[in-house]
């Protein structure tokens, strides 16, 4: 998004120039304004910016008064606005979407996360500029399931992830949350779907042809799709096995992978998606219980025929301590493909939707996250 323009108004000089540095740095052209007129003023003498990134008080004109005035000016009634600010409550947030902010952040921010949200919500007005290649007419794509034997060892999150990866690299992905009674994977990303896989359930197997099953799916900004969890523990008893399967079919025939994110619950419904999957993706975490859970898990996988060959063990860093890599393997007697450092930002960037290998700056853990969809992408599906 280099050579984009970016407004940035901000009463704090030393926050004015903390944006203009770090913006800069990524490519971006940078005017700064000390308050809402000031800013109004920067657009009638230098032109529509691409996106303004406002705080909310500051004097002579706040952000929701300088808000209200964008909304109103045919010029920039459409342009991205991202508010920053010190005001933290729900009420603070709802105050700014209700005047047209398109996002709301509150300060302390990290600027590796502002940068990235700042990234998404330009690629999502400037679609041209995606680099996705589409995928030919009919594909036969490789599933991915996602499973754990116990709860809390990151599996939505290495989900969320490993797509967006497989998706920045050129391969269309589809992510499919089959978490039926709690599934929040769709939160991860910052996304409010309009319909879920429930609502695709409600209208029989039989109807849901493949320009149907198009209309039910939800667009990331990156390019990559989400058939979302239901709204509600009660609307996952809608979703059966046959519509399962049938998601799944119509998903893999026009994609290059289908990840799907599953609950820890070996029910029919789970236990019809592994059915389904070209590699199985079992992610623990470097704790007894977890590891035990595990190991239950291995062998449930085994005993219903799920290959070793075609099963990969990722081992979650949650948490900054745990049992060495070492003894983690010892305990569930074999390899651990992939180990995912801890990573302090990682839960921040997830409560704002953003997913951590969209990050500007590769880490340790990115660089984890990245290998663990490079190795889940070299499994070719098998023979229908």
């Amino acid at each position: 998004m280099a050579g984009r323009k970016i407004l940035c108004v901000d009463d704090d000089e030393a926050m004015r120039e903390v944006y203009r540095l770090h913006l800069e740095a990524q490519g971006y052209r940078v005017t700064v304004a000390a308050n809402g007129l000031d800013a109004l003023k920067a657009i009638e003498t230098e032109g529509v910016p691409d996106l303004v990134l406002t705080d909310v008080s500051m004097p002579l004109m706040n952000g929701l008064e300088l808000i209200k005035r964008l909304r109103q000016n045919q010029r920039t009634s459409r342009t991205p606005i991202v508010i920053v600010s010190e005001q933290r409550s729900q009420e603070d947030a709802l105050a700014a979407y209700a005047q047209g902010a398109d996002d709301y952040l509150a300060k302390p921010i990290d600027v590796a996360i502002l940068v990235a949200k700042i990234e998404t919500i330009l690629r999502q007005i400037s679609p041209g500029l995606q680099l996705i290649t589409a995928p030919p007419a009919l594909l036969r794509g490789t599933v991915i399931v996602f499973v754990h034997g116990k709860g809390g060892v990151g599996t939505t999150t290495l989900a969320v992830n490993v797509a967006a990866a497989r998706n920045g690299e050129g391969a269309s992905t589809l992510l499919i949350d089959l978490n039926l009674q709690f599934g929040n994977a769709a939160m991860f990303l910052d996304l409010q779907p309009r319909y879920t896989v429930a609502d695709l359930a409600r209208l029989g197997t039989a109807s849901v042809t493949d320009d149907l099953f198009a209309e039910f799916l939800t667009d990331h900004q990156s390019g990559l799709q989400i058939l979302a969890a239901p709204l509600s523990p009660e609307e996952g008893a809608l979703v059966g096995v046959e519509m399962i399967q049938r998601a799944i079919d119509l998903a893999r025939n026009h994609r290059h992978a289908v990840l799907i994110d599953l609950p820890s619950t070996l029910d029919e419904a789970t236990l019809a998606a592994i059915d389904t999957a070209d590699v199985v993706c079992v992610v623990t975490a470097p704790h007894l219980a977890a590891l035990r859970a595990t190991t239950d898990l291995l062998a449930t996988l085994s005993r219903i025929g799920k290959s070793k060959e075609r099963t990969i063990v990722a081992c979650d860093r949650i948490r900054p301590k745990g049992i060495d890599d070492a003894a983690c393997a010892k305990f569930l007697k074999r390899k651990i493909d992939v180990i995912v450092p801890y990573a302090e930002k990682a839960d921040a960037a997830a409560d704002l939707g953003v997913p951590y290998v969209m990050l500007e700056k590769p880490d340790p853990t990115s660089r984890a996250l990245k290998q663990l969809g490079t190795t889940l992408g070299t499994f070719k599906p098998a023979p229908a």
